[in-house]
């Protein structure tokens, strides 16, 4: 099975904005209230039930988090259970 796509926090941000994509912060609130990729949702520590109950796995799913490790670690489960799912490599940084 493929690997999950790991790309910038550009490349997220860009593709947050020009194609039909579902962005996820897994930050805290506050993280997310201080500064967030536009259009993104934040489910702090999201699981994949939680991301299951959005019935949405036609669609491409971009993951974010404080360092990398958490959005890494759901993207992992995510792609083996057949999502279209990228990382942001590194975390979050303000933009």
């Amino acid at each position: 099975m493929k690997k999950f796509d790991m790309i910038s926090l550009e490349e997220a941000g860009k593709m947050a904005i020009e194609e039909d994509c579902i962005v996820v912060d897994l930050r805290g609130r506050k993280d997310y209230d201080a500064s967030h990729i536009e259009n993104a949702i934040n489910l702090p520590n999201a699981s994949l039930k939680e991301i299951e109950e959005f019935n949405k796995k036609d669609k491409i799913w971009i993951l974010y988090c404080e360092r990398g490790s958490l959005s890494f670690k759901l993207a992992n489960e995510m792609n083996k259970v057949g999502y279209k799912v990228k990382a942001v490599v590194g975390g979050f940084k303000k933009i």
